[in-house]
């Protein structure tokens, strides 16, 4: 009996390690177009069975900028065509990197901007029945300082009808929010809720707090970078969160105090919240909170020797579970020699993680910014993958067997 008792244990505790055991498909081209030159990063979300994935496009031609939306309803093996939410204007010429994507209730919301001789513009566009249509275009920010407006990021809560857009006035360093109670038919005044000084361009000084954006219910969590002025290492990570639909915003907690380029991804469920960062000695920063943002635990994944990390994303999972991905560069004297898409996953709600695995074997192309997210158990990662020189980019998907 006791010898049972004991197979038992030990299969209570294997069984878990097997759930993700079945490896990852082969990278697949998500568009049939040819390869085209995609000069800011994707975002990928998932809601109500449906992946829903957001992409520039940038030309030399004047009006050839464009910013892309596509959805796969089996878990990434097939994607719609490629739809055009924005196409440059001679008022506003560029597509600049890099834009924002949430999805959850039915409501899709993309977040980008665009800029031309005279002025900046934040858009969001949002779409109430999954991606099947879209509303016009709303402006959220506008300017005509040269700085511009900082990266923006969305977060869509409350079954839908909470969507919120966060980004950073660059001119004056303010981190900044509008919330929509309504599914985004409207949006509130802005208001301040931080200040940075981290600069995204160590020699022009181009402020930017590299702003993370999640709702889980109705709590959104709003996270920037820290640092003294004009400096590009993020000294610490803030967050505040609003319990109350974006009307009111708790103090600032410390994610990390770990040095890092900043820019946290998110992902949210239930009470737990996760952030992922790229740390300055070649590493990933991972932090977590199970009390909806109050206090946070972090920790570093260093790359063995002759590697490092970076362009980590992470996602939380029905059953308690959580899964991050990360590119694997492999470097030799400053000069990277191949690149890997790897995964962990973790049985317990991101407190301990598994052994890494391989998503995308090493080999002499550019392999980054990996996006991951899950519907119920599937879990797909879209990447960009091309040429070490970068010149030539193509979005892939691979899907957990």
């Amino acid at each position: 009996m006791p010898t049972v008792a004991l197979l038992l244990a030990l299969l209570a505790v294997l069984l878990p390690a097997t759930t993700f055991a079945g490896g990852w498909t082969t990278m697949k081209r998500v568009t049939d177009e040819r390869s085209s030159r995609l000069d800011s990063l994707h975002q990928l979300s998932a809601d109500r069975g449906k992946l829903h994935l957001a992409h520039p496009r940038t030309g030399d031609g004047q009006l050839d900028d464009r910013v892309f939306y596509q959805r796969s309803a089996d878990g990434g093996a097939t994607w719609s065509d490629v739809e055009p939410i924005f196409a440059a204007t001679r008022d506003l010429r560029h597509v600049v990197p890099n834009l924002a994507l949430s999805a959850r209730g039915g409501v899709v919301a993309v977040a980008w901007r665009a800029h031309g001789p005279r002025r900046h513009t934040l858009f969001v566009r949002i779409s109430r029945d999954g991606g099947d249509t879209f509303a016009e275009p709303e402006v959220v920010f506008s300017t005509r300082y040269k700085d511009g407006i900082g990266v923006p990021a969305v977060a869509v809560g409350a079954a839908g009808k909470l969507v919120t857009v966060a980004w950073t006035d660059r001119a004056k360093g303010r981190v900044r929010v509008r919330a929509s109670r309504d599914a985004g038919r409207s949006f509130g005044d802005a208001r301040t809720v931080g200040r940075t000084g981290l600069s995204i361009d160590c020699r022009d000084r181009l402020t930017d707090g590299l702003v993370g954006l999640v709702a889980s219910k109705r709590i959104v969590h709003l996270a920037w970078s820290l640092a003294p002025r004009g400096r590009c290492q993020a000294s610490s990570v803030e967050v505040r969160s609003s319990d109350d639909r974006g009307r009111t915003w708790g103090p600032p907690r410390t994610i990390t105090q770990r040095r890092s380029y900043g820019w946290p991804e998110l992902d949210a469920r239930g009470r737990t919240v996760m952030a992922s960062l790229q740390s300055t000695d070649g590493g990933v920063v991972l932090s977590r909170s199970a009390d909806d943002g109050a206090s946070w635990d972090d920790r570093l994944l260093k790359a063995p020797k002759g590697y490092s990390f970076s362009a980590a994303d992470v996602v939380l999972m029905d059953g308690r579970k959580a899964m991050i991905t990360y590119v694997k560069e492999r470097v030799r004297r400053s000069r990277l020699l191949a690149t890997e898409i790897v995964s962990r996953w973790s049985p317990d709600d991101g407190v301990s993680l598994r052994r890494a695995r391989s998503v995308a074997q090493e080999a002499e192309r550019l392999r980054m910014a990996p996006n991951i997210a899950s519907i119920g158990r599937q879990v797909a990662i879209v990447l960009q993958s091309g040429p070490m020189s970068g010149s030539t980019r193509n979005l892939y998907v691979t899907r957990l067997r």
